[in-house]
């Protein structure tokens, strides 16, 4: 079996007649988002993120009535750099607060590895054990050479 990445079948599909207009809306909605995230205050970026847009009305979600207070204090000028920077469509901004849309930001993630218990482990060497050989027998193994690894490092 050929392991191939993502982008190679969204190239894929994106070369298709049947899916160009769709890619082109997700070329656009990604340009959109990262003036977004430009435009705005840094302090607000992890806060926000994009809706739809249409019928030239943006829509930005935010987790709490703060953030959307803050945001609409700069609608104006948010507005404004839009334009300046090719994004004509945009006529204005629908700020809509969804509670709990955030709760799980990335602030509030741990970058620590989780650890494997010692019964995992054993499951995970016999599930791995009875596999043929695959891709996923070898990302098994892997993950327990590393965790061996990084136990011995500790």
């Amino acid at each position: 079996m050929t392991i191939h990445k993502i982008s190679f079948f969204l190239n894929t599909l994106k070369d298709n007649s049947d899916h160009q207009e769709l890619f082109t809306h997700i070329d656009r909605i990604s340009e959109i988002q990262e003036t977004f995230i430009k435009v705005i205050p840094l302090e607000l970026t992890q806060f926000c993120s994009l809706g739809k847009v249409k019928n030239g009305k943006l829509t930005i979600i935010v987790g709490t009535g703060a953030v959307a207070a803050k945001l609409k204090q700069i609608l104006p000028s948010l507005i404004l750099e839009f334009h300046k920077l090719g994004f004509i469509e945009v006529t204005s901004i629908q700020i809509t607060v969804q509670a709990d849309y955030y709760t799980f930001h990335a602030a509030n993630f741990s970058h620590e590895k989780p650890e494997i218990s010692k019964i995992g482990t054993e499951n995970l060497n016999k599930f791995a054990d009875n596999l043929p050989t695959s891709p996923l027998k070898n990302a098994i193994t892997s993950i327990l050479k590393n965790r061996i690894t990084n136990n011995k490092l500790s």
